[in-house]
């Protein structure tokens, strides 16, 4: 059986593939012409793409009738020039468009740039419209509230104000810092500026995250620093108060080993005079009593300079307003008293000067009363004072004595003492 062609299927094939061709010659002179407004380029451009987008549609209209498909390959021939020609035509527009695009600024390039920034971006008027805002900015805006970004006033006020309902505000007003639910933290900025005229405001949300880390590790670095500080600053105080106690105890200790080889010298003596040599006895015990002697006139005031060249010497002050007493039993009462209330101050209420008040009141029968109150510049308690250690001692030697003695926590720390000795009774 002999192959049968129908030559006008074949011709209609062809005529329906020009014609679809010369229609995306068509669209795309179309769109290369509307770039050319777009843009206001050379008025020859806009001219040329007129004139192509006439000829295109001319031809694509002569296609369609399909009759020069029937007058020879001749016109075939023309036709298929003409589309050659056109087609390198629109081609050439088209990426002339494209390098135009992309050398060129304009709206849209802008606002892909400002897109493509790691920092939120928004622009808005006086009134609350935004102007411009970016991918960022809005993620931002939507980790912090869960809203879209519609008004610039009410993005600012929030942040500002510290009124997010998610994240973690670390500082508010002009310089306002926000730690967002993913742990990052941005620091935000408000700046005004005009535009063609117009008055306008540039929020900025820079990612601080990193900066925020250092300065958190330097302030803990700080503080552990401030920590030790204190602690070798007590060290310090406490190996003072150690020395001193070493100096006075040594002292003490000579005192007694003198004593005692007087004692013993003068056993020997009283048991065996002639054995012992009179000479060596007699300057031991002239020695003796005149270091008793010495040491009773000056007891007074030696004793009260041991206590305030120790807190000298711990970096404390004592101040003593009144008369210091004299006779030995309340001056050992006050030189204990300020020596526990030096220790507790330093130990618990972080002080550093120590008041010392003395008032000295006439009664009958030859008798006077004397207040004494001790009060410090540290912190004061937070409840009631217990009575251990130190001030239990001082309130039994004070009792002993016949006074009284209390202590006041609030407003302040008050430790008050009060003895009835006689008038006559002074060491002068």
């Amino acid at each position: 059986m002999a192959l049968q062609v129908n030559l006008s299927d074949d011709l209609m094939v062809v005529r329906g593939l020009m014609f679809l061709w010369g229609a995306f010659m068509v669209l795309g002179f179309i769109d290369s012409l509307a770039d050319a407004i777009r843009y206001r380029r050379q008025r020859w451009r806009i001219l040329l793409n007129i004139a192509s987008v006439m000829l295109c549609f001319l031809l694509t209209v002569f296609v369609s009738e399909g009759d020069f498909l029937m007058r020879g390959g001749l016109w075939i021939g023309s036709m298929l020039v003409l589309f050659g020609v056109m087609t390198v035509g629109v081609v050439m527009q088209v990426v002339m468009s494209i390098r135009f695009r992309q050398e060129r600024i304009y709206a849209g390039s802008v606002k892909e740039s400002v897109d493509q920034l790691l920092t939120g971006v928004c622009y808005y008027y006086t009134d609350g419209r935004i102007k411009l805002h970016n991918v960022k900015m809005e993620e931002i805006w939507r980790n912090l509230t869960g809203r879209a970004l519609v008004d610039g006033r009410v993005l600012w006020s929030t942040i500002s104000e510290g009124k997010a309902d998610l994240g973690t505000c670390v500082n508010t007003g002009e310089t306002p810092i926000y730690m967002l639910p993913d742990g990052s933290v941005r620091s935000w900025r408000r700046t005004r500026i005009s535009a063609d005229g117009m008055d306008l405001y540039e929020v900025l949300a820079a990612d601080v995250t990193e900066e925020y880390g250092l300065v958190r590790d330097l302030e803990e670095k700080k503080e552990r620093l401030r920590l030790r500080g204190q602690r070798l600053k007590t060290l310090g105080e406490r190996i003072d108060a150690l020395n001193i106690e070493k100096e006075v105890l040594d002292s003490k200790i000579r005192v007694h080993d003198e004593w005692g080889r007087a004692l013993m010298a003068a056993k020997a003596y009283l048991e065996e005079p002639d054995a012992v040599n009179k000479s060596t006895f007699l300057s031991m015990w002239e020695k003796m009593i005149s270091y008793v002697e010495v040491n009773d006139q000056s007891s007074s005031k030696e004793a009260y300079e041991d206590i305030f060249r120790g807190a000298e010497a711990l970096g404390l002050e004592i101040i003593v307003d009144g008369r210091l007493p004299e006779e030995y039993d309340v001056r050992n009462i006050l030189i204990q008293a300020m020596t526990v209330s030096l220790s507790n101050m330093v130990k618990h209420a972080g002080g550093k000067r120590l008041q010392v008040g003395i008032e000295e009141e006439e009664e009958d029968a030859g008798k006077e009363r004397l207040v004494i109150s001790l009060r410090n510049d540290g912190t004061a308690p937070e409840g009631e004072v217990e009575e251990k250690g130190g001030l239990l001692n001082l309130r039994k030697k004070v009792e002993a004595m016949g006074g009284k003695m209390s202590i006041t926590s609030r407003p302040e720390f008050i430790l008050r003492i009060e003895l009835h000795t006689r008038v006559g009774n002074r060491e002068e």
